[in-house]
């Protein structure tokens, strides 16, 4: 199967064949090959090896937009390459391509001015299909030179409709009028407006959901004016109007309805009425919990629209509250065990709306492009919500929810192309606005110091200062897909959320870079911004820094003043100087968008930029200038200003080197490129040759016929002459017609071997040729390996130094560590022992309130019990006088029982021994009641 490198190389021959030679051999040879090309990228195929920015795939873009732009080019091959850009628009990078640098907008504007004229013509209709997808999302300048003729078009076919030109003409001119105030300020202006109101308001009726929407946003955007458009966007109407857009929204047929849909909501709510409208609207909640559906049943294109809804629809703080309501309206009966893999979980087994949410959010943006940041700002405007309302619920959870998330997205290395990292750093870059949004809540604060690991933070600082362009202060202009601007907002928000955080070792990483003179181009930057949000950040964090001791505020204004001299210089120089190159664009910004000039160099060498070398030489020349300058400070500051310029010239240095490899690249192909030419040339030498030779054997042929045929004539007079004898030989006739016919066989056999003969020698001679040039370029590489062999000796004896040296440091870093472990250990001791002299110290005074507080009650109890016992005396005083007197009685009593006892001693003895029981008895009750007494 054939390759794609090959496959596009083969459509770049062909294509160059039949501009040169446009026969129809070429033209069927360049057809089978697109063809094969169309299949290679149809839907479904991956299309990586069709990046615009190499420059193989930029080759074949350009040879495939200048047939295209050819108004001879057959309508067949035309339309194949039509059929082309349509596969290859799938990809938004290869889109946008297209239109900015290779400019398939005025070629497909020519095919549609050439064959536009028949009603219904499959190449016209093709052409503007194309042209819509390809200005969906741009802005195109009404100082365009096609865009007045297309305009013209594009009205005539809407106002007045035709059955194959009104839908694909409706959709141009939708993403024309889109945000651009020149065009719609053109298309108000004209004369059929109140016809072509009339003409949307009609196709309103029993259309297909596209042709709806097209109506409504250009009802919308270019008729709102007038007395027929206007009455779809009233008070009594917008809820209808709503309604019917949500029902689209959720209805729809293909990912086309649902993306003209949002945006068709997106231009209703830049006008304030209509905003108030939504607001109001009754049935708002259930549309959104619709919507919010979506989220976990979509594909990716359908999501990012669905995010850019939501996002929009927050903008209006009534609608934002009722958005933040639905969107969490689930999340606290989830389990938090699945948030740590939200990102690895497929979609379907995800059903609150949020979590999918944070599902689309942690996806790669190599994949799944800009999806991943759409669902960044919504769960931005969500959370801000959420941590500025009054509603402290399941604050922990959502940081379990989103956390696990954000930190896998800031661990993704930035490595790849420009466009991967850019759109890396913009993942990157909403993922710390959103800690920075949590931040503002104590709680969540808390949190996320303890869970955002310093090392992921200062490895992205130290990513941007040693590779953006704005650290690196480069003198050649960079790329056009340049990712330096995203990295100082990354930069400028790392800053901000570092100085957030309450952890010790982000503070001392804080105070690490502020005391780094390699952050200063960064705050520079910030300062020098036109984005006030920016510059206020900027100023927070050198308000922060300049508190520290060894802040560069010397080499900050050094860079202040840098900049801004730089910027004088460019406006002066473009205020003298105005762009003359036919394809440079100027986009004109209108009244509700700033102005805004930008000019788009077109590059000869296949997109690959080399800087003018007269720039690259004042740049020098104003760097020695400055230094020069700067050496007149003398302060403590010099080795900082003197690292900054060191830094300046290694980075001249490698961007030389860069340039100068890519110098010799660029030769070697042309060598090659030389070579091929010749090989062709050769070959179509001996084709000519060929051709001249088969020629002139014909040119033979003819004459040799023309005498046999003479001849024939002459031998049928003689057969009349002797009849006779030719029945005698006959039978000779025959023999010599058997030899004739040999002969003719060995000449033919002879004429095949002198054409391979020749065609082997020449054959020997190129190959001779490309032999001896292998053999040249064989010693070549024999010298070059020699070269490298002996780098190579001198890298390894240098790596064996490095790695003595290193172990060294190790066995100093390990005994260093030991200590260190040791004072961490006493240290630990003494703040264990501290803790627990302090803990003593709190039971110890709080014993001793106690103990006061019961002295106090006791010197109260006291009091009362002195009283009592004075009391008690008293009446113990009266208590022992009668119980002296009781005693003196009971005594009394005792002898007066003992005498009785006598007496009955007595009794007893004078009865013989036996005691009667009367008398005991009496005895026993006399005592009993003298006793009582």
């Amino acid at each position: 199967m054939e390759t794609a490198p090959n496959l596009l190389k083969s459509v770049v021959v062909a294509t160059s064949q039949y501009v040169g030679h446009k026969i129809e051999r070429n033209l069927v040879f360049l057809q089978r090959q697109i063809d094969v090309l169309i299949s290679k990228t149809s839907r479904g195929c991956s299309l990586k090896f069709f990046n615009p920015s190499e420059v193989l795939p930029a080759e074949c873009i350009t040879c495939l937009v200048n047939i295209v732009s050819d108004p001879s080019t057959k309508s067949t091959l035309v339309l194949k390459c039509l059929l082309l850009f349509n596969n290859l628009v799938s990809d938004s990078l290869i889109r946008a391509s297209l239109h900015e640098k290779f400019y398939l907008t005025p070629a497909l504007v020519s095919v549609i001015r050439h064959h536009g004229s028949s009603s219904g013509d499959t190449l016209t209709v093709e052409a503007l299909h194309l042209l819509q997808k390809i200005t969906y999302g741009q802005r195109i300048s009404f100082e365009e030179s096609f865009m007045e003729d297309l305009l013209h078009f594009l009205l005539t076919h809407v106002a007045y409709p035709t059955t194959g030109f009104t839908q694909p003409s409706m959709g141009v001119l939708v993403n024309l009028t889109r945000d651009n105030f020149s065009v719609l300020s053109y298309i108000k202006n004209n004369e059929n407006i109140a016809d072509l109101a009339r003409t949307l308001t009609k196709l309103l009726g029993d259309q297909p959901q596209t042709m709806v929407l097209f109506s409504l946003t250009l009802l919308l955007n270019v008729c709102s004016q007038e007395k027929v458009g206007g009455k779809f966007f009233t008070d009594t109407n917008a809820p209808r109007t709503f309604q019917m857009i949500f029902n689209m929204l959720m209805d729809a047929d293909s990912g086309e309805v649902r993306k003209y849909a949002v945006d068709l909501m997106k231009d209703a709510m830049k006008v304030a009425r209509l905003q108030r409208s939504l607001a109001l609207y009754e049935y708002l909640d259930t549309c959104l919990e619709q919507t919010l559906t979506l989220l976990t049943t979509s594909s990716q294109d359908s999501a990012i629209k669905i995010f850019e809804l939501l996002t929009t629809l927050c903008q209006e703080k009534e609608v934002r509250i009722k958005v933040c309501k639905a969107m969490l309206a689930t999340f606290q009966i989830q389990d938090q065990k699945t948030f740590p893999n939200l990102a690895k979980t497929p979609l379907s087994q995800i059903a609150d709306p949020l979590l999918a949410t944070i599902h689309w959010s942690g996806q790669s943006t190599d994949t799944y492009g800009r999806t991943p940041l759409a669902a960044l700002d919504l769960l931005h405007e969500i959370y801000e919500a959420l941590v500025f309302s009054h509603d402290r619920i399941h604050h922990e959870k959502h940081i379990s929810a989103v956390l696990p998330t954000v930190l896998q997205t800031l661990s993704v290395p930035l490595d790849g192309d420009n466009a991967t990292i850019q759109r890396r750093c913009e993942a990157m870059v909403k993922c710390v606005k959103l800690l920075n949004t949590f931040c503002h809540d104590d709680s969540f604060l808390t949190l996320i110091s303890k869970n955002v690991p310093h090392g992921v933070l200062n490895k992205l600082l130290c990513y941007q200062f040693e590779h953006n362009h704005v650290a690196l202060k480069t003198s050649t202009q960079p790329p056009s897909d340049d990712w330096s601007t995203t990295g100082v907002d990354l930069v400028l928000h790392l800053l901000d959320l570092i100085g957030r955080l309450n952890s010790s070792s982000l503070e001392d990483l804080f105070m690490l870079v502020m005391q780094d003179t390699q952050v200063v181009p960064f705050l520079a930057c910030g300062l020098g911004s036109t984005n006030r949000q920016r510059v206020q950040q900027t100023m927070e964090i050198i308000v922060l820094g300049a508190k520290l001791e060894g802040f560069p505020t010397v080499i900050l204004s050094d860079a202040l003043v840098y900049n801004n001299s730089g910027r004088d210089s460019q406006t002066s120089h473009s205020s003298s100087c105005y762009p003359t190159h036919p394809h440079k664009r100027q986009l004109i910004e209108d009244k509700e968008n700033q102005m805004v000039l930008r000019n788009k160099p077109v590059n000869s060498h296949h997109g690959q930029d080399f800087p003018d070398k007269s720039d690259g030489d004042d740049s020098i020349q104003t760097l020695i200038s400055s230094l020069n300058n700067s050496l007149a400070i003398k302060d403590g500051k010099m080795p900082e200003l003197m690292a900054v310029y060191e830094r300046s010239l290694q980075a001249l240095q490698t961007k030389e080197q860069h340039l100068q490899d890519l110098l010799e690249a660029k030769t070697l192909a042309l060598t090659q490129a030389d070579r091929m030419l010749a090989q062709y040339r050769s070959r179509k030498g001996q084709d000519e040759a060929e051709f001249n030779r088969l020629r002139s054997l014909l040119i033979q042929a003819e004459k040799r016929c023309e005498g046999l045929q003479h001849g024939s004539t002459d031998m049928q007079g003689r057969i009349d002459k002797y009849s006779k004898e030719v029945d005698d030989l006959h039978t000779e006739n025959r023999k010599l017609q058997e030899v004739a016919k040999m002969h003719q066989q060995l000449t033919v056999v002879h004429t095949e071997l002198t054409e391979a003969h020749e065609s082997l020698q020449k054959s020997h001679q190129t190959l001779r040729q490309e032999h001896n040039s292998l053999t040249e370029m064989h010693e070549m590489l024999q010298k070059h390996n020699t070269n490298l062999k002996q780098q190579y000796d001198l890298a390894m004896e240098q790596l064996t130094a490095l790695q003595d040296e290193r172990r060294k440091i190790s066995t100093q870093l390990k005994t260093s560590e030991a200590k260190l472990d040791d004072s961490k250990k006493a240290a630990l001791k003494w703040e264990y022992d501290y803790k627990r002299s302090e803990e003593e110290r709190e039971t110890m005074e709080m014993s001793i309130e106690k103990l006061r507080s019961d002295l106090t009650s006791s010197e109260s109890k006291n009091k009362q019990l002195l009283e009592k016992v004075s009391q008690l005396e008293f009446a113990c005083s009266q208590n022992e006088a009668k119980i002296t007197s009781y005693e003196e009685e009971i005594k009394e009593l005792k002898t007066e029982v003992h005498k009785h006892r006598q007496i009955a001693a007595l009794i007893n003895s004078l009865s013989g021994g036996q005691p009667s029981d009367a008398s005991m008895s009496n005895a026993s009750k006399t005592s009993s009641t003298k006793g009582e007494h």
